[in-house]
Protein backbone atom coordinates (compact mmCIF):
# COMPACT_ATOMS: atom_id res chain seq x y z
CA UNK A 1 0.00 0.00 0.00
CA UNK A 2 1.01 3.46 -0.60
CA UNK A 3 2.40 5.93 2.08
CA UNK A 4 1.94 9.39 3.35
CA UNK A 5 2.95 11.08 6.49
CA UNK A 6 0.06 12.35 8.08
CA UNK A 7 -0.15 15.09 10.36
CA UNK A 8 -2.98 13.74 13.00
CA UNK A 9 -2.37 16.42 15.78
CA UNK A 10 -0.31 18.90 16.90
CA UNK A 11 3.01 17.74 16.57
CA UNK A 12 1.92 14.27 15.79
CA UNK A 13 3.48 13.11 12.73
CA UNK A 14 3.78 9.18 11.28
CA UNK A 15 3.98 7.44 8.13
CA UNK A 16 0.82 5.25 7.55
CA UNK A 17 -0.37 3.25 5.04
CA UNK A 18 -3.41 4.23 2.72
CA UNK A 19 -5.27 2.78 -0.20
CA UNK A 20 -4.06 3.85 -3.40
CA UNK A 21 -6.80 5.64 -5.37
CA UNK A 22 -8.30 5.54 -8.64
CA UNK A 23 -8.71 8.72 -10.90
CA UNK A 24 -12.57 9.14 -10.47
CA UNK A 25 -14.03 11.47 -13.89
CA UNK A 26 -12.30 14.96 -14.07
CA UNK A 27 -9.54 13.85 -11.69
CA UNK A 28 -5.69 12.94 -11.97
CA UNK A 29 -3.49 10.80 -9.82
CA UNK A 30 -0.10 11.81 -9.48
CA UNK A 31 3.04 10.09 -8.60
CA UNK A 32 5.46 12.03 -6.61
CA UNK A 33 8.85 12.61 -6.86
CA UNK A 34 10.08 15.17 -4.08
CA UNK A 35 8.09 17.60 -2.25
CA UNK A 36 9.65 20.92 -0.58
CA UNK A 37 8.62 21.69 3.47
CA UNK A 38 7.67 25.21 3.77
CA UNK A 39 7.20 26.99 6.73
CA UNK A 40 3.51 26.86 6.34
CA UNK A 41 3.80 23.18 6.23
CA UNK A 42 5.25 23.38 9.73
CA UNK A 43 3.02 26.01 10.99
CA UNK A 44 -0.08 23.74 10.49
CA UNK A 45 2.01 20.80 11.87
CA UNK A 46 2.66 22.68 15.50
CA UNK A 47 -0.75 24.07 15.23
CA UNK A 48 0.14 27.33 14.67
CA UNK A 49 -2.78 28.26 11.70
CA UNK A 50 -5.92 26.96 11.43
CA UNK A 51 -6.22 23.26 9.94
CA UNK A 52 -8.07 20.26 10.34
CA UNK A 53 -6.95 16.69 11.28
CA UNK A 54 -5.80 14.88 10.39
CA UNK A 55 -3.87 15.77 6.64
CA UNK A 56 -1.15 15.24 4.99
CA UNK A 57 1.49 18.39 4.60
CA UNK A 58 3.10 19.32 1.38
CA UNK A 59 2.43 21.83 -1.58
CA UNK A 60 5.55 21.91 -3.26
CA UNK A 61 5.92 19.08 -5.20
CA UNK A 62 7.57 17.57 -8.23
CA UNK A 63 5.41 14.49 -9.46
CA UNK A 64 4.57 12.69 -12.49
CA UNK A 65 1.01 11.53 -13.88
CA UNK A 66 0.17 8.46 -13.07
CA UNK A 67 -4.02 8.34 -13.72
CA UNK A 68 -6.04 10.08 -15.82
CA UNK A 69 -9.47 10.08 -15.02
CA UNK A 70 -12.43 10.28 -17.78
CA UNK A 71 -12.88 13.91 -18.92
CA UNK A 72 -9.97 15.31 -16.85
CA UNK A 73 -8.60 16.64 -20.13
CA UNK A 74 -11.16 19.58 -19.78
CA UNK A 75 -11.77 19.89 -15.96
CA UNK A 76 -8.13 20.46 -15.29
CA UNK A 77 -5.59 22.74 -16.63
CA UNK A 78 -2.47 21.94 -17.51
CA UNK A 79 0.03 24.51 -18.37
CA UNK A 80 2.85 24.10 -20.37
CA UNK A 81 2.04 21.68 -22.69
CA UNK A 82 -1.00 20.92 -24.91
CA UNK A 83 -2.07 17.56 -23.02
CA UNK A 84 -2.40 15.43 -20.19
CA UNK A 85 -0.45 12.44 -20.62
CA UNK A 86 0.96 9.89 -18.42
CA UNK A 87 4.36 10.17 -17.53
CA UNK A 88 4.45 13.57 -18.29
CA UNK A 89 6.46 15.82 -15.16
CA UNK A 90 4.68 18.41 -13.60
CA UNK A 91 4.19 20.25 -10.22
CA UNK A 92 0.52 21.76 -9.14
CA UNK A 93 -0.80 25.04 -8.15
CA UNK A 94 -1.87 23.98 -4.40
CA UNK A 95 -4.76 26.60 -4.97
CA UNK A 96 -8.30 25.52 -6.90
CA UNK A 97 -10.46 28.47 -6.60
CA UNK A 98 -14.30 28.72 -6.23
CA UNK A 99 -14.72 30.65 -9.29
CA UNK A 100 -18.38 32.18 -7.63
CA UNK A 101 -16.71 34.63 -4.96
CA UNK A 102 -16.09 38.31 -5.50
CA UNK A 103 -12.44 38.43 -7.13
CA UNK A 104 -13.17 35.14 -9.38
CA UNK A 105 -16.19 36.86 -11.17
CA UNK A 106 -14.94 40.92 -11.38
CA UNK A 107 -10.43 40.40 -10.67
CA UNK A 108 -10.44 36.48 -12.91
CA UNK A 109 -6.41 38.04 -12.98
CA UNK A 110 -6.06 37.44 -9.00
CA UNK A 111 -6.58 33.92 -8.01
CA UNK A 112 -5.23 34.32 -5.19
CA UNK A 113 -8.04 36.39 -3.65
CA UNK A 114 -10.36 34.45 -4.15
CA UNK A 115 -12.35 34.16 -0.89
CA UNK A 116 -13.43 30.51 -1.07
CA UNK A 117 -10.23 28.76 -2.40
CA UNK A 118 -9.33 25.34 -1.22
CA UNK A 119 -5.72 24.10 -0.98
CA UNK A 120 -3.38 21.15 -1.58
CA UNK A 121 -3.45 20.55 2.33
CA UNK A 122 -6.89 21.82 3.39
CA UNK A 123 -9.15 18.82 2.76
CA UNK A 124 -7.51 16.53 5.00
CA UNK A 125 -6.89 12.89 4.58
CA UNK A 126 -9.89 11.30 7.34
CA UNK A 127 -11.73 10.34 4.16
CA UNK A 128 -10.90 8.92 0.38
CA UNK A 129 -9.21 9.38 -1.78
CA UNK A 130 -6.93 10.92 1.03
CA UNK A 131 -4.14 12.30 -0.84
CA UNK A 132 -4.67 15.61 -0.53
CA UNK A 133 -0.43 16.44 -0.10
CA UNK A 134 2.95 16.71 -1.30
CA UNK A 135 4.37 14.48 2.00
CA UNK A 136 3.15 11.32 0.21
CA UNK A 137 3.91 8.91 -2.68
CA UNK A 138 0.70 10.12 -4.35
CA UNK A 139 -1.48 13.53 -5.06
CA UNK A 140 -4.96 14.11 -5.94
CA UNK A 141 -5.74 16.38 -8.10
CA UNK A 142 -9.32 17.27 -8.14
CA UNK A 143 -11.59 18.92 -10.97
CA UNK A 144 -10.39 22.84 -11.14
CA UNK A 145 -6.79 21.93 -10.37
CA UNK A 146 -4.05 23.28 -12.40
CA UNK A 147 -1.09 21.26 -13.37
CA UNK A 148 2.29 22.73 -15.01
CA UNK A 149 4.29 20.72 -17.26
CA UNK A 150 7.52 21.07 -15.64
CA UNK A 151 11.05 20.94 -17.86
CA UNK A 152 12.52 17.67 -18.19
CA UNK A 153 16.00 18.78 -17.42
CA UNK A 154 14.58 20.17 -14.08
CA UNK A 155 15.97 18.06 -11.25
CA UNK A 156 13.18 16.79 -8.76
CA UNK A 157 15.02 18.40 -6.32
CA UNK A 158 15.80 21.43 -7.39
CA UNK A 159 12.39 21.51 -9.37
CA UNK A 160 10.76 21.42 -5.21
CA UNK A 161 11.86 25.35 -5.71
CA UNK A 162 9.71 25.74 -8.39
CA UNK A 163 6.68 27.18 -6.02
CA UNK A 164 8.43 29.31 -3.99
CA UNK A 165 10.09 30.75 -6.67
CA UNK A 166 7.05 31.65 -8.07
CA UNK A 167 6.55 34.12 -5.30
CA UNK A 168 9.46 36.02 -6.15
CA UNK A 169 8.76 36.01 -9.50
CA UNK A 170 5.30 37.02 -9.43
CA UNK A 171 6.56 39.95 -7.01
CA UNK A 172 9.23 41.08 -9.49
CA UNK A 173 6.59 41.10 -12.64
CA UNK A 174 4.15 42.74 -10.24
CA UNK A 175 6.81 45.63 -9.73
CA UNK A 176 7.73 45.90 -13.03
CA UNK A 177 4.22 46.06 -14.19
CA UNK A 178 3.16 48.82 -11.53
CA UNK A 179 5.64 50.94 -10.46
CA UNK A 180 7.41 51.05 -13.89
CA UNK A 181 6.80 53.45 -16.45
CA UNK A 182 8.16 51.02 -19.14
CA UNK A 183 6.69 47.26 -18.37
CA UNK A 184 7.66 43.92 -20.47
CA UNK A 185 10.49 41.19 -20.24
CA UNK A 186 13.24 43.64 -21.51
CA UNK A 187 12.87 46.00 -18.89
CA UNK A 188 15.43 46.13 -15.94
CA UNK A 189 14.67 47.06 -12.60
CA UNK A 190 17.69 49.28 -11.99
CA UNK A 191 17.07 50.59 -8.39
CA UNK A 192 18.44 48.95 -5.01
CA UNK A 193 17.02 46.32 -3.51
CA UNK A 194 16.90 45.34 0.11
CA UNK A 195 15.58 42.44 1.38
CA UNK A 196 15.23 41.59 5.18
CA UNK A 197 15.75 37.57 5.45
CA UNK A 198 18.49 35.19 3.74
CA UNK A 199 15.73 32.40 3.88
CA UNK A 200 14.78 30.31 1.00
CA UNK A 201 12.24 32.98 0.44
CA UNK A 202 14.45 35.97 0.96
CA UNK A 203 17.46 34.48 -1.25
CA UNK A 204 14.79 33.39 -4.06
CA UNK A 205 13.56 36.85 -3.72
CA UNK A 206 17.18 38.27 -4.41
CA UNK A 207 17.83 35.53 -7.54
CA UNK A 208 14.69 36.84 -8.94
CA UNK A 209 15.76 40.78 -8.76
CA UNK A 210 19.34 39.84 -10.09
CA UNK A 211 18.05 38.51 -13.41
CA UNK A 212 15.31 41.25 -13.76
CA UNK A 213 18.91 43.49 -13.51
CA UNK A 214 18.91 45.03 -10.43
CA UNK A 215 22.35 46.12 -9.75
CA UNK A 216 22.24 46.45 -6.12
CA UNK A 217 20.91 44.04 -3.75
CA UNK A 218 21.69 43.33 -0.08
CA UNK A 219 21.10 40.98 1.77
CA UNK A 220 20.35 41.66 5.85
CA UNK A 221 20.34 38.14 8.25
CA UNK A 222 21.40 37.46 11.54
CA UNK A 223 23.04 34.18 10.09
CA UNK A 224 26.93 34.53 8.21
CA UNK A 225 26.88 31.23 6.70
CA UNK A 226 23.14 32.20 4.48
CA UNK A 227 24.60 35.64 3.58
CA UNK A 228 27.62 33.86 1.80
CA UNK A 229 24.98 31.73 -0.10
CA UNK A 230 23.12 34.67 -0.70
CA UNK A 231 25.99 36.39 -2.90
CA UNK A 232 25.75 33.46 -5.04
CA UNK A 233 21.95 34.00 -5.92
CA UNK A 234 22.40 37.83 -6.52
CA UNK A 235 23.67 39.75 -3.26
CA UNK A 236 26.18 42.66 -3.83
CA UNK A 237 25.87 43.67 -0.45
CA UNK A 238 25.45 41.94 2.66
CA UNK A 239 24.58 43.36 6.56
CA UNK A 240 25.34 41.19 9.47
CA UNK A 241 22.32 42.57 11.84
CA UNK A 242 23.55 40.20 14.72
CA UNK A 243 23.74 42.81 17.69
CA UNK A 244 23.08 45.73 15.21
CA UNK A 245 20.26 48.50 16.33
CA UNK A 246 17.66 48.69 13.89
CA UNK A 247 19.90 52.85 13.32
CA UNK A 248 23.01 50.70 12.51
CA UNK A 249 21.10 48.90 10.15
CA UNK A 250 19.61 51.76 8.21
CA UNK A 251 22.87 53.92 8.03
CA UNK A 252 24.48 50.92 5.87
CA UNK A 253 21.44 51.02 3.52
CA UNK A 254 21.61 54.37 3.10
CA UNK A 255 25.04 53.83 2.59
CA UNK A 256 25.27 51.21 0.30
CA UNK A 257 22.88 53.53 -1.81
CA UNK A 258 25.10 56.81 -2.00
CA UNK A 259 22.67 58.22 0.79
CA UNK A 260 19.47 58.08 -0.86
CA UNK A 261 17.57 54.63 0.24
CA UNK A 262 16.24 51.63 -1.01
CA UNK A 263 13.89 51.91 -3.59
CA UNK A 264 12.33 48.77 -3.07
CA UNK A 265 12.29 47.01 0.09
CA UNK A 266 11.26 42.84 1.06
CA UNK A 267 10.32 41.78 4.64
CA UNK A 268 11.07 38.21 3.91
CA UNK A 269 11.87 37.42 7.75
CA UNK A 270 8.29 37.65 9.38
CA UNK A 271 9.45 39.59 12.51
CA UNK A 272 6.81 43.17 13.07
CA UNK A 273 10.00 45.54 13.61
CA UNK A 274 11.66 44.91 10.58
CA UNK A 275 8.06 46.63 8.54
CA UNK A 276 8.90 49.92 10.24
CA UNK A 277 12.38 49.60 10.18
CA UNK A 278 12.41 48.84 6.31
CA UNK A 279 10.15 51.72 5.49
CA UNK A 280 13.24 53.90 7.21
CA UNK A 281 15.42 51.74 4.88
CA UNK A 282 13.53 53.32 1.49
CA UNK A 283 14.04 56.76 -0.45
CA UNK A 284 11.42 58.85 -0.70
CA UNK A 285 8.90 57.08 -3.64
CA UNK A 286 9.94 53.73 -2.31
CA UNK A 287 8.21 50.71 -2.02
CA UNK A 288 7.80 48.14 0.25
CA UNK A 289 7.04 44.54 0.45
CA UNK A 290 5.50 42.24 3.48
CA UNK A 291 5.88 38.95 2.20
CA UNK A 292 7.38 37.30 5.55
CA UNK A 293 4.03 37.34 7.51
CA UNK A 294 1.33 34.19 6.91
CA UNK A 295 0.61 34.11 10.78
CA UNK A 296 -1.04 36.66 12.96
CA UNK A 297 1.43 38.52 15.13
CA UNK A 298 1.47 41.43 16.91
CA UNK A 299 1.17 45.01 15.35
CA UNK A 300 3.92 46.41 13.55
CA UNK A 301 5.02 49.93 14.60
CA UNK A 302 5.03 52.14 11.20
CA UNK A 303 5.98 56.13 11.16
CA UNK A 304 2.88 57.51 9.80
CA UNK A 305 5.23 60.86 9.27
CA UNK A 306 7.85 59.17 6.87
CA UNK A 307 4.93 57.12 4.87
CA UNK A 308 3.31 60.51 4.05
CA UNK A 309 6.29 63.41 3.80
CA UNK A 310 8.37 60.34 1.90
CA UNK A 311 5.68 58.75 -0.21
CA UNK A 312 6.32 55.29 0.69
CA UNK A 313 4.03 52.65 -0.40
CA UNK A 314 3.60 49.29 1.45
CA UNK A 315 2.15 46.40 -0.62
CA UNK A 316 1.25 42.93 0.89
CA UNK A 317 2.41 40.15 -0.97
CA UNK A 318 0.69 36.87 -0.21
CA UNK A 319 1.55 34.45 -3.79
CA UNK A 320 1.66 34.75 -7.26
CA UNK A 321 -0.89 35.41 -9.30
CA UNK A 322 -1.48 32.50 -11.73
CA UNK A 323 0.18 29.01 -12.73
CA UNK A 324 2.17 30.86 -15.92
CA UNK A 325 4.17 32.11 -13.60
CA UNK A 326 4.79 29.18 -11.79
CA UNK A 327 5.72 27.93 -15.83
CA UNK A 328 8.50 30.84 -16.01
CA UNK A 329 10.02 30.21 -12.80
CA UNK A 330 10.59 26.31 -13.94
CA UNK A 331 11.93 27.91 -17.14
CA UNK A 332 14.47 29.91 -15.06
CA UNK A 333 15.38 27.06 -12.91
CA UNK A 334 15.82 24.81 -15.63
CA UNK A 335 18.28 27.55 -16.91
CA UNK A 336 20.81 26.44 -14.06
CA UNK A 337 22.48 29.83 -14.22
CA UNK A 338 22.47 29.78 -10.76
CA UNK A 339 23.80 27.02 -8.17
CA UNK A 340 20.07 26.25 -6.75
CA UNK A 341 21.10 22.83 -5.84
CA UNK A 342 22.81 24.63 -2.96
CA UNK A 343 19.63 25.74 -1.29
CA UNK A 344 18.40 22.47 -1.12
CA UNK A 345 19.08 19.62 1.37
CA UNK A 346 17.75 16.54 1.27
CA UNK A 347 15.68 14.18 3.28
CA UNK A 348 14.71 10.44 2.94
CA UNK A 349 11.28 10.27 2.41
CA UNK A 350 10.67 7.40 5.23
CA UNK A 351 12.70 9.62 7.86
CA UNK A 352 10.46 12.40 6.60
CA UNK A 353 8.38 12.06 10.02
CA UNK A 354 10.94 11.74 12.40
CA UNK A 355 13.30 14.38 10.96
CA UNK A 356 10.36 16.84 11.01
CA UNK A 357 8.76 16.37 14.13
CA UNK A 358 12.12 16.21 16.43
CA UNK A 359 13.34 19.24 14.34
CA UNK A 360 16.39 17.89 13.19
CA UNK A 361 16.31 20.22 9.61
CA UNK A 362 19.80 21.52 10.49
CA UNK A 363 20.31 24.82 8.71
CA UNK A 364 18.90 23.65 5.52
CA UNK A 365 17.51 26.89 3.26
CA UNK A 366 14.54 24.79 1.57
CA UNK A 367 14.60 20.85 2.97
CA UNK A 368 13.23 18.47 0.50
CA UNK A 369 11.62 15.13 0.80
CA UNK A 370 12.40 12.90 -1.48
CA UNK A 371 10.93 9.72 -2.80
CA UNK A 372 13.49 6.42 -3.39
Amino acid sequence: MPKAIECSGKNELCLKDFPKPQAEHGCVLLKVLSCGVCGTDLHGIEGKREIGYPFIPGHELVAVIDQIGDGAGKSIKLIGADKLEKGMRVTINPRITCGDCFFCKEMPGHPQKCLNAKTATSMGSAAPPFFFGGFAEYFYALPGSELIALPENLDIRTGALVEPFSCAVGLVDRHRQSFSHIAGNGFEITEPVAVYGAGAIGILMMNAFKIAGAKTIIAIDIDAERLELAKEFGATHCIDSQNKTSGEKIALIREMTNGIGAGIVVEACGVPELIGEGVYALRRGGRLYEVGHLLKTEPAYIDPYTVCRNEIEILGNYAYPSSNTMRFAAELLARNDFPYEKLVSEIPFEKGADTIKNKKLGKAVKPVIVMK
